[in-house]
């Protein structure tokens, strides 16, 4: 009696993916109960649509007439064509890297050495990483442009569908891009794989270049895409067109996917799943540089000498200063990115635009944690620290020393881009601010490292919450320290008023700078009592229960 085998078809194959797809989707589903996942999603989108709306009418802020409309006109589609250049240059360089899909395990495993066409296994996780990316673009272009029409001409539900259509192209030219360059490039030697990044990096000088000249930029009709809320010109959709055919030639060469980039990925976003779910950002960090194969050097730009006898602050200064010098090329130019960013949107809250304050926040928050690596570092290999003959505050304090001073230059650069949007007659306070600012929207950085040390105290005195507080303290744990960028970033706002009423900018500007020093002292001061605090504060807690427990022994006896 002979076994006959069944010949695997592409029909065949297809069916059986399909199934096993659908299998594990009703697997990992079948415990939910869709009544509660629709009123999740129900309070979700009437809570967060309602905090959107709550704060963007709470923000008054004085509407844009006169020249500062011609400015828009002007400056708004080749600066928001900007962010589309970068949004590309993104896609390319993620795109040669081995990116921008990411399968399970097994997927890779089974599912990609199956005798199935593999552009047929790949279309569902491309389609869904293409609906991701064009979803998260439209919502953030939609809040932002609902944002822009309470101060512009033109209804806020127009600005709201223009941002949403600005958002989704450029979502769209960012997966299309990575979808191209992986199936172009991936497969070719490194000097070709970094061909995406010297093609990436034109498109944005181009840019910036119609940015500050009088030309013609690649983006402008993306960037014009955003303004639709006010007027309307069919010849802007062209950008939308070259997005979406980025896409549709991206997803018709999705059989070029490499195996060896699915592999490698697979498991790494599967761990940077996990410690999103954690909300272990310094774990996400190393995750997300791990994914873009971003290594350090192994020499530093510059070798610091030092002395024979050096004390404890030289010592760990040194050692930050060294750990900083060996960053790469690539993390440089994002942490200057991310300066003139912050220049930038400053520079947009002076003029009145208050909404920009929380993007400021955000960019200041992302330059401190990259700065911050001597900090982290530290809070990594928490048992090295423990052995050393100092407390743990002043030993974080000390390494707080070389990533403030690495900020100088990036507060500069800050102020450089902030001078040129305001004018010449703004310089005298951006010098004066530049660097309290800066430093005060690095300091929500610092709280977020600090914060993710362990805590000594654990292991002799647990503190459990109760369920119904575990969803809130998780949400105060993640905000809190972009409450701390914010109110740094806030500080130009002093400023801002002394002009509306009157008074010399340069006087508010130095209130300001004291203010934002006094911020940045205090926080620094926290992280070096911040230990002996939570020692006290739960010294205090247990002798407060040991004493109430002898009161109520005491009162039994008696009784």
């Amino acid at each position: 009696m002979t076994d006959t085998a069944i010949p695997v078809t592409p029909t065949v194959g297809n069916a059986a993916l399909r199934d096993l797809r659908r299998t594990r989707q009703l697997h990992r589903l079948g415990s939910l109960d869709w009544f509660e996942v629709a009123y999740r999603v129900y309070l979700f989108g009437i809570f967060g649509g309602g905090a959107i709306l709550w704060v963007s009418s709470a923000v008054r802020d004085t509407p844009v007439t006169g020249d500062a409309l011609d400015d828009v006109l002007r400056y708004g589609p080749p600066l928001l064509g900007l962010v589309a250049a970068l949004a590309v240059l993104a896609g390319l360089r993620g795109g040669a890297q081995g990116g921008p899909l990411a399968l399970e395990a097994p997927d890779v495993a089974h599912v990609m050495l199956a005798p199935i066409d593999r552009r047929y296994s790949l279309r569902r996780p491309a389609f869904q990483r293409v609906r991701a990316a064009v979803g998260a673009g439209a919502g953030l272009g939609a809040v932002m442009g609902q944002l822009a029409g309470r101060e512009l001409p033109g209804s806020v539900l127009a600005w709201f569908g223009a941002g949403a259509l600005y958002g989704a192209t450029v979502g769209m030219l960012w997966i299309g891009g990575a979808l191209l360059a992986h199936a172009v490039l991936v497969r070719r030697p490194l000097w070709q794989r970094r061909l995406a990044t010297v093609v990436g990096l034109a498109l944005v000088a181009w840019q910036s270049a119609a940015l500050v000249a009088d030309i013609v930029g690649p983006f402008d009709a993306v960037g014009s895409l955003a303004l639709w809320g006010w007027r309307q010109h069919p010849a802007d959709l062209l950008g939308t067109l070259v997005a979406l055919a980025a896409v549709v030639g991206g997803m018709a060469l999705i059989g070029r996917t490499s195996l060896e980039a699915l592999a490698r990925r697979s498991s790494l976003v599967a761990q940077l799943r996990f410690a999103v779910t954690m909300q272990d950002l310094r774990t996400v960090i190393l995750l997300r540089r791990q994914l873009n194969q971003e290594l350090t050097r192994r020499r530093p730009w510059l070798a610091l000498r030092g002395g024979r006898r050096r004390g404890l602050t030289a010592s760990v200064m040194r050692r930050g200063l060294h750990g900083l010098l060996r960053f790469p090329v690539t993390r440089l130019v994002r942490m200057t990115a991310f300066a003139v960013a912050l220049g930038l949107l400053e520079a947009a809250v002076v003029r009145g635009t208050t909404a920009a304050l929380g993007a400021a926040a955000l960019a200041g928050f992302v330059l401190g944690l990259e700065v911050l690596e001597p900090l982290s570092q530290e809070v990594d290999q928490a048992d090295r620290a423990d052995g050393l003959p100092v407390q743990r505050g002043e030993l974080m304090f000390r390494h707080l020393l070389a990533p403030f001073v690495a900020l100088v230059p990036f507060a500069l650069i800050a102020g450089v881009a902030a001078a040129i949007a305001l004018g010449g007659d703004a310089t005298p306070s951006v010098a004066i601010l530049c660097i309290p600012v800066v430093a005060g929207t690095a300091a929500g950085g610092v709280v977020s490292v600090v914060r993710d040390a362990p805590d000594p105290l654990s292991s002799t005195n647990q503190t459990f919450v109760p369920p119904e507080m575990a969803g809130f303290t998780a949400t105060i744990r993640l905000v809190w320290p972009l409450v701390i960028s914010a109110a740094g970033a806030a500080i130009v706002l002093i400023p801002r008023s002394a002009v509306r009423l009157g008074d010399s900018p340069e006087a508010a500007s130095v209130r300001a700078a004291v203010a934002g020093v006094l911020f940045v002292l205090a926080v620094a001061y926290w992280v070096k009592v911040r230990d002996e605090l939570r020692r006290r504060i739960r010294s205090f807690m247990s002798d407060g229960r040991s004493y109430t427990a002898a009161q109520r022994a005491s009162t039994q006896e008696s009784s």
